[in-house]
């Protein structure tokens, strides 16, 4: 009882140091009527009443209780196609940027001539309709061009011309003078690409053997030159690094090692945005990751450069390894600290763009990654419903969007 008191006195005077002007009011109240003292009591409790109640209200806690995110800041990995049910939920969710994968052995699987941009087409249509702008990552070389889509094409004259046309291509179909604008509906948002990131995870074997930051850095200028000339408007984004890979040298790098040896083996030119893919077992360990590889790309020459992050997540699944968080509740409450950390230091980061990976879950009994069957913002479904998970409504709190 005597802690309630105290807490009755204690939001009081809150009352009255926040708003006088109801405390003067309320005196004045009392002394609006000339009669006995007992029937002043229901206009004095009613007085206490609301002061009571704006105290509570001022000092209650705010409805998101996260820092907003920047408009566009805040982005998303696909990990399969998406279709306009998806942008839709996207756009009611205030997410305005995306990822995508872009294959080159899928757009050219059969020979130099040939291009599909069917697949891709389709994305940008969807995106474009819900006011998503994409960023496409373009990576895995073809059959015909190397024994294996993790060879960097830079092997030859021929690989290197090959690429660039490739590159060049895409650049001149989805760019600021696009062909795929030119003949697009005038009802479609004009929603150019802008940022260009080429290759993935380029310091892990599972995307580029060997390791090389002298042939990856052969790799970007030879894009990075032709996507400059294209489109002056476009901006070059480095391979997503893996943080912290496990294997041998020419198997794995860790990302703050290998943007130093890239910087001796490109130019500064070629590097419009660095990025990195902190996977990481919670918060602390990311803030450690982060700083470090920021700290590595100012001793590289890149202080200037702006940082995205273009992969990041947790799965909801059982806690097998340091990326699984064991439950629904413990992936929101993850992403919900991760996000925190990330938008409130993102100046002094120089971050410009986070992308959770991934969207949605997929088949448990499909081929993935051990984290990536449960590290969607919704569940996986065979009949393509999107059924959101807690984190899901975390990341719309950010982007002060409905879930």
């Amino acid at each position: 009882m005597r802690s309630d008191l105290d807490s009755i006195k204690y939001r009081t005077k809150a009352a009255r140091a926040l708003f006088p002007q109801y405390m003067t009011n309320a005196s004045k109240m009392t002394n609006l009527s000339s009669t006995p003292s007992q029937s002043r009591i229901p206009l004095i409790a009613t007085g206490l009443i609301a002061l009571l109640m704006l105290a509570t209200a001022a000092f209650a806690p705010a409805a998101h209780a996260v820092p907003k995110a920047p408009k566009g800041f805040l982005g998303i990995v696909p990990q399969e196609g998406v279709n306009r049910v998806d942008t839709k939920r996207m756009h009611r969710g205030k997410m305005k940027s995306l990822r995508v994968s872009v294959a080159w052995s899928a757009v050219q699987s059969q020979n130099a001539k040939e291009f599909d941009w069917n697949g891709l087409d389709g994305t940008v249509r969807v995106a474009a309709r819900e006011g998503v702008r994409i960023m496409p990552t373009l990576y895995a070389s073809p059959a015909w061009l190397t024994k294996r889509t993790t060879n960097l094409p830079v092997a030859n004259k021929y690989q290197l011309k090959k690429w660039r046309n490739f590159v060049k291509t895409a650049v001149k179909r989805y760019g600021t003078k696009g062909k795929f604008w030119r003949t697009a509906p005038k009802s479609l948002p004009y929603t150019p690409v802008r940022n260009w990131q080429l290759w993935n995870e380029a310091n892990f074997h599972y995307f580029a053997t060997p390791v090389s930051p002298a042939k990856y850095g052969r790799l970007l200028d030879s894009a990075a030159s032709v996507i400059h000339r294209t489109d002056r408007k476009a901006k070059v984004v480095v391979s997503g690094l893996f943080a912290r890979p496990k294997g041998s040298r020419r198997q794995a790098m860790d990302a703050d090692k290998y943007i130093k040896q890239l910087a001796r083996h490109s130019k500064g030119r070629s590097v419009d945005a660095i990025a990195l893919h902190p996977y990481a077992a919670n918060t602390r360990t990311l803030k450690v990751i982060v700083r470090e590889f920021r700290r590595a790309a100012i001793s590289a020459g890149y202080r200037k450069k702006p940082m995205m992050i273009t992969e990041i997540g947790w799965g909801s699944g059982r806690a097998t390894n340091a990326y699984l968080k064991g439950s629904r509740g413990a992936q929101a409450r993850q992403l919900k600290s991760a996000f925190t950390y990330l938008v409130k230091d993102r100046r002094r980061l120089r971050l410009k763009n986070v992308y959770w990976f991934a969207w949605q879950d997929t088949d448990p009994k499909g081929v993935n990654c051990s984290f990536c069957y449960t590290i969607g913002l919704f569940s996986y479904s065979k009949s393509n419903k999107l059924v959101a998970k807690p984190a899901w409504k975390q990341f719309v709190r950010f982007t002060r969007g409905k879930a």
